[in-house]
């Protein structure tokens, strides 16, 4: 084998241990997101209530299916502070939409809310995928909560209730 081939060799060698580090490295999103369907069919995202959590970045993406990949992201103006619920495509008073090639939750295959924050400066996320098969079944009263890299319907009462560990940065 020749010296570049050896050497192309290594560099992907690496590159694949150090993505596999980066990944053993990063915590697991913790359970900071529900999504809800709202009376009129539309989506609102609740954020768990953690005392001092500041949110800074939400976003909304679609994987596939037949509008491909899309995304709708809202940037907190003021770089933090609280926020406990979110109408997709809707921006809260004092924020600022990023992108908004995504409007709605149609054509996808699959969608993937991500929410960046903290508490009291150390990082803590949340994500959520579904699909809109999952969104619609929803019933009064239940919100779809994370499970594994999925979802899975819940109650909403369950989910709004106070849980330390899910609000503790790892």
């Amino acid at each position: 084998m020749s010296w570049s081939k050896k050497r192309a060799a290594a560099t992907v060698a690496a590159g694949s241990i150090m993505a596999a580090t980066a990944v053993g490295c990063s915590p697991a999103p913790k359970a900071l997101l529900a999504v809800e369907r709202t009376d009129t069919g539309g989506a609102r995202v609740l954020i768990a209530p953690c005392p001092e959590y500041s949110a800074q970045m939400l976003s909304v993406s679609s994987s596939g299916g037949t509008i491909g990949f899309k995304r709708w992201s809202l940037v907190n103006d003021a770089m933090g502070g609280p926020l406990d619920s979110v109408e997709l495509f809707s921006k809260p008073k004092g924020w600022s939409v990023a992108e908004s090639e995504l409007s709605d939750l149609k054509g996808g295959r699959e969608y993937t809310v991500v929410l960046v924050g903290g508490v009291r400066g150390r990082g803590l996320g949340g994500e959520i995928s579904f699909t809109p098969d999952e969104f619609v079944a929803l019933k009064p009263g239940q919100v779809l909560v994370r499970d594994g890299k999925g979802s899975k319907a819940a109650k909403k009462s369950e989910f709004m209730k106070k849980n330390s560990d899910r609000c503790t940065p790892d």
